[in-house]
């Protein structure tokens, strides 16, 4: 008879007292190699949507973690592309990790940038090329950020320079490349094939324009 008692107040207790809840969060990788130009890519997949914002850290590889950045959470899976992509000026070739905090949870995965030969322009030279478009910008400061990608590395400098020349036409492929057409590797390789032959001269004899330093970190 006692035991029979026993067990019908345990049974009555609140689930709450032998039970805590306990909030399982993941951030998955679309790949766990990227290449220059390519934009990270993950999936947050969240066990309780709980009104709080997600926290995205970021460490490089020299070890050091970085905000990347918060977001709010209204979905238990969220895909997230970052809005630029990768580029050798700012993101060294080698191991990063990604850290996800969500509501006292994190989980946290690594991914790899390897130099495969692909380009990533920086972003802001994509928002110049829509202002020389659109003839907001006149040609000589477009140039001055060709210029810069020569100065980069990302481009080869020409033999010799000159005059200051860009052809109407190359508009066309400016505008498959910012429209996202066509890829950065394939508008510098087109960009370099112009000077290599010719049809394009940027001159040295200007200051090159670089209007961001600010990292996508």
């Amino acid at each position: 008879m006692f035991a029979l008692v026993a067990v019908c107040i345990i049974t009555t207790l609140p689930i709450s007292v032998s039970a805590q809840y306990t909030q399982d969060v993941q951030i998955i990788l679309a790949s766990e190699i990227f290449h220059y130009g390519d934009k990270l890519d993950y999936t947050i997949i969240v066990s309780d949507i709980t009104g709080e914002d997600a926290r995205i850290y970021i460490t490089d590889t020299v070890g050091k973690r970085n905000p990347l950045y918060s977001m709010p959470i209204s979905e238990k899976e969220t895909r997230v592309i970052a809005p630029i992509g990768f580029d050798s000026i700012i993101w060294n070739e080698g191991k990063y990790s990604l850290e996800l905090d969500y509501s006292g949870a994190t989980d946290k995965t690594d991914f790899t940038i390897v130099d495969d030969g692909s380009v990533g322009i920086p972003y802001w030279v994509n928002d110049l090329a829509k202002l020389w478009l659109t003839t907001q910008m006149p040609d000589k400061e477009y140039a001055k950020a060709i210029q810069y990608l020569i100065e980069q590395e990302i481009l080869e400098r020409p033999e010799s320079d000159g005059e200051l020349y860009i052809p109407q036409w190359f508009r066309y492929p400016t505008v498959w490349w910012s429209s996202g057409q066509i890829t950065d590797t394939t508008y510098t390789h087109t960009i370099q094939f112009l000077i290599d032959k010719k049809f394009m001269t940027i001159p040295f004899d200007q200051e090159s324009s670089d209007p961001s330093s600010e990292s996508f970190l």
